[in-house]
């Protein structure tokens, strides 16, 4: 019987030893699909449809950033940014180093941030649970590149 409990507790000793971290869902490439923007319960703009282009967005263990270009009637603008990030379960803060608008730079946006195989959904502004305005927010949907 000692020899069985001793075997037990090295066994879960073992197991608990060899537990490895998740994995962070956000790691790798995404390419941009849908876009939406909602000012005040009305859709400003959507994606594709009222602007046209593609963006693509990368994110390592804790740094992100993107790069794409968009046009709108005869209006084609390029993008750009980047910076750190911090994930915890849903709630997504990156902080903003680099971006093609100095407006954004040193600012940090806390977003809802839900991975489902390889289908990726930023919402934002979030609050401090990663609740939604659902009067107010944009939102982006990424599939992974593969």
């Amino acid at each position: 019987m000692k020899k069985i409990a001793i075997l037990n507790a090295m066994l879960l000793l073992i197991i608990v030893g060899c537990k490895q971290e998740p994995a962070n869902p956000v790691v790798g490439a995404w390419d941009m699909i849908y876009a939406k923007h909602v000012a005040n319960d009305t859709v400003t703009a959507v994606f594709p449809g009222d602007y046209q282009g593609s963006q693509v967005k990368m994110w390592c263990n804790n740094y992100w950033m993107f790069v794409g270009d968009f046009t709108q009637d005869t209006i084609t603008e390029k993008g750009f940014g980047g910076g750190s990030y911090t994930l915890e379960g849903l709630v997504y803060k990156e902080t903003i180093k680099y971006h093609s608008s100095d407006d954004y730079v040193g600012q940090t946006i806390r977003m809802r941030i839900v991975v489902e195989n390889d289908t990726l959904i930023q919402v934002w502004p979030a609050d401090e649970m990663g609740e939604i305005d659902k009067s107010n927010y944009s939102s982006e949907k990424y599939v992974r590149v593969k």
